[in-house]
């Protein structure tokens, strides 16, 4: 898999990845992490998970990957770690997964998400321990107007995710335990700066938090 730190770009190797899997009893992955500081929040506030960030794009995510990999001493994060892969392109040795995030989802990973695409959910569920939690986060603002991801879909609502949303996620083997709009306390507690950037554009933020199990 290709790690990124800072500017440079490396070769992590299955059994290097392995090796430092072994040191965490928890691997959580962000998708689609955007500039990484939802993986750093969450890296500091559990230090028994190795908390992943993966994306297809890696510049966003450098300058924080490069403060993870400072020594400790200097505000670094050793169990945070940022890959630059798609989702779709899941790398080889990210196995044994026990949390996944996809927070305010973008481009290919919203469209996979909300129409949905049952073979991306299967590709990162086959990735995952049975009884992987995971956390969706949906900017539904997305749909005020239609971006081209979300085609003709309808707006999710609680309802709506707990019915043919869910029905559809099962055929991935994600199975939606509860939906529900997030309040402004629980949007700020993402830690992820697309919300504040959002946010500061309108009055009123609309977000509907997935939370489930995968297999």
């Amino acid at each position: 898999m290709r790690r990124v730190i800072g500017k440079s770009t490396i070769d992590l190797a299955p059994d290097e990845f392995a090796e430092l899997r072994s040191r965490y009893r928890d691997l959580v992955v962000d998708v689609g992490t955007g500039n990484g500081k939802h993986v750093l929040a969450v890296a500091r506030s559990r230090p028994d998970a190795l908390v992943v960030g993966l994306d297809a794009g890696p510049d966003a995510m450098r300058p924080t990957a490069a403060r993870a990999a400072a020594k400790p001493s200097k505000g670094g994060q050793p169990n945070a770690l940022f890959v630059w892969a798609a989702v779709e392109k899941w790398p080889d040795g990210l196995d044994g997964v026990t949390e996944v995030h996809a927070l305010m989802p973008w481009g290919s990973l919203l469209r996979a998400l909300v129409r949905p695409d049952t073979e991306v959910l299967r590709a990162v569920a086959d990735r995952c321990r049975p009884g992987a939690d995971f956390l969706v986060t949906l900017n539904l603002h997305a749909w005020r107007p239609p971006v081209p991801e979300v085609g003709e879909t309808a707006e999710p609502t609680a309802d709506s995710a707990q019915g043919e949303l869910a029905e559809a996620y099962a055929g991935g083997g994600w199975r939606i335990e509860s939906a529900e709009a997030l309040g402004p306390d629980d949007i700020a507690g993402l830690g992820t700066s697309w919300t504040k950037r959002l946010g500061s554009s309108r009055d009123e933020l609309a977000v509907l938090g997935l939370r489930g199990r995968i297999g």
